[in-house]
């Protein structure tokens, strides 16, 4: 496979970080897979992009689906992969734990396994932690998700997510743990792999979220560049993550938190 060829996945299409990322694909030129559970959504997005003369392709069904791998693969036809934006994930309110976990994890990893040996040389796989992750401090809890990661199992984690907010906080650390444990796979085909963890993005999800939760209310107030992030600028450090600017930065999480992290001392 040439440096560079194939089409860009983008996960999660429709929701509020999905879209402006595949915007800023098409404008690219470069060939789109978009993927979404809401299949009048993607379309609709599709279309938008089509009317602009993009090539754009669709997938709708649940990434947790056992057979979602496969009919990713086989929506792709021959193309090669450029790049993998994965997006998809459910929030605390969204699910129990064990979904949550199922979908942002599991799925996540079932997803990066099947694609890497798809991906052109200088490709990028871009997965979307949060800060949550980083407000796990409980070295038990810290020492369970890394037996997940290692693929130990569930058992480890099953006492600390008991609750969806938990579930989820676990679920984005796994995936920052995935990011690390693959970059070695990825880097002997020429591939990089990276996490974004997003603060609070200006999103329905997180709107949704911080409708019920007064904890996250607060921490948005306490923001030091005061104010919500908007779903573009998680997509504007995805396209340079995947682009050859990006070229040495493998096996990390990068943040786009408005500075919370740091506020918070965590």
């Amino acid at each position: 496979m040439d440096r560079f060829e194939g089409k860009v996945i983008v996960t999660g299409a429709a929701g509020g970080m999905g879209r402006p990322t595949a915007r800023r694909f098409a404008a690219q030129g470069r060939p789109l897979l978009l993927c979404d559970v809401n299949a009048q959504r993607i379309e609709a997005l599709a279309d938008e992009l089509r009317s602009a003369g993009g090539e754009v392709d669709t997938l709708a069904g649940d990434i947790a689906a056992p057979e979602y791998p496969e009919r990713l693969l086989s929506a792709l036809n021959d193309s090669p992969i450029f790049a993998l934006v994965h997006t998809a994930g459910l929030s605390p309110t969204m699910a129990d734990a064990d979904r949550i976990l199922e979908v942002n994890y599991f799925a996540t990893q079932r997803l990066v396994s099947a694609l890497l040996p798809r991906f052109s040389e200088g490709g990028c796989a871009v997965l979307i932690s949060s800060v949550s992750a980083y407000m796990l401090s409980d070295p038990a809890v810290l020492a369970a998700t890394r037996e997940l990661v290692e693929g130990k199992g569930r058992d480890a984690i099953a006492a600390f997510a008991t609750d969806p907010g938990a579930g989820y906080a676990i679920s984005k650390r796994a995936v920052i743990g995935l990011v690390a444990r693959e970059a070695a796979a990825f880097g002997e085909r020429g591939v990089r792999i990276v996490s974004i963890a997003p603060g609070f993005i200006d999103t329905e999800m997180s709107r949704a979220e911080a409708e019920v939760s007064e904890q996250m209310r607060a921490m948005i107030k306490m923001t030091p560049l005061g104010r919500l992030g908007e779903g573009d600028e998680i997509a504007s450090v995805a396209e340079f993550l995947c682009s050859p600017a990006a070229s040495y930065i493998t096996g990390c999480d990068i943040r786009v938190d408005g500075g919370i992290v740091g506020r918070l001392g965590m």
